[in-house]
C-alpha cells in the first residue's frame, strides 16, 4: 500500500494473465527446460496466448526465420505449441501457431538449474550481453572511451564514461540520443525506498500500455533493479 501524499492510498498490483487465464503447472521436464532457457523462451513468447505465424514471430523477436522454425519444431514436439489453423496461399499454406496454454507455472524443482542463482544468471546473461554491446557501440560513436571517477557534492561516488576530463554528465543533452545506463548506491529510509519503488512502477505502467506496432515506434529495453545492498 502506498500513499500519494494526499491522504489517499493506492494499491499497486502486478500484471495478471489476460482474460483471467489460470496458470498451468508444468510437469514435463522438457517443457520446463524450454520455458526457462533464455534463448528458447525468447522465441516462445510471441506465441504465448496469441495466434502467430513463424514469420510474424521472427519479426517480433528480431531474429532469423530459420531460428524460429527450429524452435517451433521443438515446441511442437514438447507439446507447447499447436497449429490453430492454416492460411491458404499459392503454394504451401501458412501455419498459424499458438501456445497450448495461455499461462504457465514452472516449478523450480523441474528445471535443469542447480540453484536459483544459476537460473537467474542464465536468464539474465543474454540481456546483459546485449546491454553491453549496445552501450559500448554508443560510447564508441560518441568518443566516450575514458572514465571519470569522483564523489559529488552529495557524497555519492560516480563512474562515468567520458571523452575528456572536462566532460560533465547531462542526461538530457539531445546529442546523447536516447539511452541511459547507470548503477548507483543510495542511502534511503524505508519510506523513501518504498516511494522510489512506487514511482518506478508508476512510470512503467504509464509507458508500457501503448503496445508495439504503432506508427513511429521502435523497440527499447528498460532494465531496472532496486534492492537492499548486502551488508558485510
Amino acid at each position: 500500500m502506498a500513499d500519494d501524499g494526499s491522504g489517499r492510498s493506492e494499491r499497486w498490483a502486478g500484471p495478471a494473465p489476460a482474460g483471467g487465464a489460470g496458470f498451468f503447472t508444468v510437469t514435463d521436464p522438457e517443457q520446463a527446460r524450454l520455458l526457462t532457457d533464455a534463448a528458447s523462451q525468447r522465441l516462445f513468447r510471441p506465441f504465448l496466448a496469441r495466434d502467430r505465424t513463424a514469420s510474424e514471430a521472427a519479426r517480433e523477436a528480431g531474429t532469423d526465420l530459420n531460428a524460429v522454425l527450429y524452435r517451433v519444431r521443438q515446441f511442437l514436439r514438447a507439446g507447447l505449441l499447436t497449429v490453430v489453423r492454416e492460411v491458404k496461399r499459392p503454394g504451401r499454406p501458412v501455419k498459424v501457431y499458438r501456445s497450448t496454454r495461455d499461462a504457465y507455472f514452472v516449478p523450480y524443482e523441474l528445471t535443469p538449474f542447480a540453484s536459483l542463482e544459476e537460473r537467474m544468471l542464465a536468464q539474465l546473461r543474454p540481456h546483459l550481453e546485449q546491454r553491453v554491446r549496445v552501450q559500448a557501440q554508443r560510447l564508441r560513436e560518441h568518443g566516450w572511451s575514458g572514465q571519470l571517477l569522483y564523489r559529488d557534492e552529495h557524497g555519492e561516488t560516480w563512474i562515468e564514461s567520458a571523452g575528456d576530463p572536462a566532460a560533465r554528465l547531462d542526461w538530457f543533452d539531445p546529442r546523447r540520443g536516447i539511452g541511459i545506463d547507470y548503477v548507483v548506491d543510495l542511502a534511503l529510509t524505508a519510506a523513501e525506498a518504498t516511494e522510489l519503488q512506487r514511482l518506478l512502477y508508476a512510470a512503467l505502467e504509464r509507458f508500457e500500455r501503448g503496445g508495439s506496432g504503432r506508427e513511429g515506434t521502435r523497440g527499447y529495453v528498460l532494465s531496472v533493479a532496486l534492492y537492499p545492498r548486502e551488508e558485510p
